[in-house]
């Protein structure tokens, strides 16, 4: 393909656990292009292969695009791998090795999110997939980041909570501590085990992989749809888990009486209905003047923007 030397442009990435979008545009935002590859998320894999994703991704994109490297002004990475410092260096110093002079912002998934939905002004995310978290962006820039402490002392109302309390749910039930729910057969067929003694090796095991955990979601949300209590009541609470993050983001950037758009993502709460009903309507009764919006599926435009503002051209 014939290249334009001497375009200028940005680049924006999408980072996600799974695959990731890279949108390239010119310096008026504009898309050039957009494609996809696989996951650029340092929590997600090894650090080389993270190198391996990214020289791919942005490689094949600007080579498709008919521009070269050294031209690009500015470059965004947005990834819930890269939401704290050190991890952020480690992706800037890859992103440098593969000939980018421009301008490098790296930050989490949430950023682009809010940028991708608003156009780049004040907003919250709440993202609910494996983990949780929300961030909040106020009128001078300020920013504010509630949870994201992971798996273990936090992630509160996300799928991998979600599927945790299920089975502890199931195994009371066993013990007889609690009434009967269709969770406990339900989770044991979802998972391949015949007792549910086995949910011992199954959780404690070491090679368990949180997304095995925060698969089980979905079961909890069959469960609910078949009239089971339990099933309905963990949901519920997920969805108030939810809520708190978000009116704790709010309060944070000052923005309890603004007219702020909240936006969701993650498979919680774009899939599972009641848990994005319950949630709307705790933070709607709370904060009449917000208003709700579901994420695009790639906010890599959102990176773009991000990547924009960073040079001054928005």
């Amino acid at each position: 393909m014939k290249r334009w030397g001497g375009v200028e442009y940005v680049i924006g990435i999408d980072g996600g656990g799974t695959k990731s979008a890279i949108s390239i545009a010119d310096l008026r935002g504009n898309i050039i292009l957009t494609e996809y590859g696989g996951s650029t998320n340092i929590r997600a894999q090894e650090e080389s292969q993270v190198y391996d994703a990214l020289k791919s991704l942005i490689g094949n994109a600007v080579e498709h695009a008919g521009l070269n490297i050294e031209d690009c002004k500015a470059i965004c990475i947005g990834s819930a791998g890269a939401g704290r410092k050190e991890e952020q260096e480690v992706i800037k110093d890859y992103v440098k090795s593969l000939g980018l002079k421009g301008n490098i912002v790296i930050t989490n998934d949430a950023e682009i999110v809010i940028a991708e939905m608003t156009g780049g002004r004040e907003g919250i995310a709440v993202i609910a997939g494996t983990g949780s978290i929300a961030y909040g962006i106020g009128k001078n820039g300020e920013r504010v980041r509630v949870g994201g402490w992971g798996h273990i002392v936090g992630d509160e109302g996300s799928a991998y909570y979600i599927g945790l309390e299920a089975i502890k749910a199931a195994l009371r039930c066993y013990d007889g501590r609690e009434p009967y729910t269709h969770l406990l057969p339900m989770l044991m067929e979802e998972i391949g085990i015949a007792t549910p003694e086995e949910f011992v090796r199954f959780v404690y095991r070491k090679d368990i992989r949180k997304s095995e955990i925060a698969a089980l979601a979905k079961v909890v949300d069959q469960a609910h749809k078949k009239g089971d209590n339990k099933a309905k009541e963990i949901l519920m609470d997920a969805a108030e888990q939810l809520f708190l993050l978000a009116k704790a983001a709010i309060r944070g950037i000052k923005a309890e009486q603004d007219a702020i758009m909240v936006v969701v993502s993650g498979s919680v709460l774009i899939n599972n209905l009641l848990v994005y009903k319950e949630f709307v309507k705790l933070l709607t009764k709370e904060y009449p003047n917000v208003t709700v919006e579901k994420a695009k599926a790639d906010a890599s435009r959102g990176a773009v923007i991000v990547a924009l503002k960073s040079i001054k051209l928005i």
